[in-house]
């Protein structure tokens, strides 16, 4: 069986062999119960993301080593089914030939558009009129050292926003809701100019948390800090560089960026302690959650199910007719 894209394998193709083009976002290798070795792998394309085995890895561990992130890989897999969820196991893989090869088809990315992105990022920006915030933004955003990655990360791993200009995305939706509840509760120009610094900036570390795409995964820095340590620790400093910071501003700023996921026990050191720091949780929150369920829709819209299966991290399944 030849697919076009990886979203097109559903349950109706269980036990069905197919080909494919793929690039290999991640690797990890594991020991079976009798101590052979095996590597679970993800394979991606511009549609999709979806986790395969390989059980031949010892017999191929020099080639295995020896792929990079962007390289074209070429597969014979089988579609099969473990615990209700699709599984490929991956019989056999060579590298494709990359010129034959249209990058494009292989990395999600976002539909919005970049040059509207940053406009639209750019709009929120002229709304700020205090010197210090715009000079701390363009520091931080649109400076050469950073702009790229900002515009071109993506926002997670696999959750939300998981794909090309992912990150970018994710803050403009957070802004738009942010604005639009700031507005209508009638904060002070004050306070919608911080909650648009926080907003810009509380993923910001993100572009040092995970590695750029078509990788998958956590840097090292990532892994041993975190996105919300990094983005206050990297915000503080360069605060401490522009003259003349207001306390206030700083400390609610700040305060913002650490809170943003809203309770301890996500993973914030501190709780939301302004207006503007709770409008940031909760847009924070709302993009992120939509997002996850409306790709999670969309990967099972080819199947016959009224209902997806159970989203991880939502608790629930999802109806889907209602999406037509």
């Amino acid at each position: 069986m030849s697919i076009q894209q990886l979203k097109d394998i559903t349950k109706e193709y269980i036990s069905q062999n197919f080909e494919a083009i793929v690039l290999i976002s991640d690797i990890k290798v594991k020991a079976s119960r009798n101590g052979k070795k095996y590597a679970d792998i993800i394979i991606q394309d511009s549609s999709k993301m979806m986790e395969a085995k390989y059980w031949d890895y010892e017999g191929n561990e020099e080639f295995i080593n020896s792929i990079n992130p962007e390289d074209p890989i070429s597969i014979k897999a089988v579609v099969g089914e473990y615990k209700d969820q699709l599984q490929i196991t991956i019989r056999d893989m060579k590298k494709a030939n990359s010129e034959e090869v249209n990058m494009s088809d292989l990395i999600p990315a976002s539909t919005w558009g970049v040059d509207s992105m940053e406009k639209g990022l750019r709009y929120f920006y002229e709304k700020m009129k205090t010197p210090h915030m715009k000079e701390l933004i363009d520091k931080m955003i649109f400076s050469n050292d950073y702009f790229k990655k900002y515009s071109t990360h993506p926002a997670a791993r696999q959750v939300h926003h998981n794909f090309y200009h992912g990150l970018f995305q994710h803050t403009l939706e957070v802004l738009k809701f942010g604005y639009t509840v700031a507005t209508t509760k009638k904060l002070s120009d004050r306070q919608i100019e911080r909650l648009i610094v926080m907003t810009m900036l509380h993923d910001w570390a993100k572009i040092l948390e995970y590695k750029s795409l078509p990788s998958v995964g956590f840097t090292e820095e990532g892994t041993m800090l975190g996105h919300i340590f990094l983005g206050a620790h990297n915000t503080l400093n360069i605060i401490n560089e522009i003259e003349n910071f207001d306390e206030d501003d700083k400390l609610i700023i700040l305060n913002g960026i650490l809170s943003h996921h809203g309770h301890l026990e996500f993973g914030s050191p501190v709780l939301p302690k302004t207006i503007e720091a709770q409008i940031l949780h909760q847009s924070d929150k709302m993009s992120g959650d939509i997002e996850s369920i409306q790709s999670f829709i969309k990967d099972q819209e080819n199947e016959e199910d009224v209902f997806t299966t159970k989203l991880w991290n939502m608790g629930t399944d999802y109806y889907k007719k209602g999406m037509k």
